[in-house]
């Protein structure tokens, strides 16, 4: 994740509820210096904590990591219309969500590395 998610999920907390960042540390069982970090950016939260957010901001995954209802469409349809985002392993949706975070220079390098590996198979 980066600082942008931690700008993203300040707001989102300022916006959706009133508390503070002790208060969302007590209800994730983490210190508030370890909340503090997902704020900056310093740390991330693993998947289990980013449902546990969602629930406590009550936003769904597109809306705390900052994607647009038309992004999750576009996403959606590039599946061409399968179930295949239905059926996610948790380790293959942290991949995607990593990758939604990627800048445009990084996401451009990961998929020249996975078109590598699907070619050298």
């Amino acid at each position: 994740m980066s600082k942008s998610f931690g700008r993203h999920l300040r707001d989102l907390r300022k916006k959706h509820s009133k508390f503070s960042q002790q208060e969302m540390a007590d209800m994730l069982n983490i210190s508030r210096s370890t909340y503090t970090y997902y704020e900056t950016g310093k740390s991330e939260p693993g998947q289990e904590k980013l449902k546990k957010i969602c629930n406590i901001l009550d936003v769904d995954f597109n809306t705390l990591l900052g994607y647009t209802a038309e992004e999750t469409v576009s996403f959606a349809a590039s599946g061409g219309g399968s179930d295949v985002f239905k059926t996610l392993t948790p380790s293959e949706e942290q991949l995607v969500m990593a990758y939604r975070n990627m800048n445009s220079e990084e996401k451009e390098f990961i998929s020249k590395q996975i078109s590598k590996i699907v070619k050298s198979q």
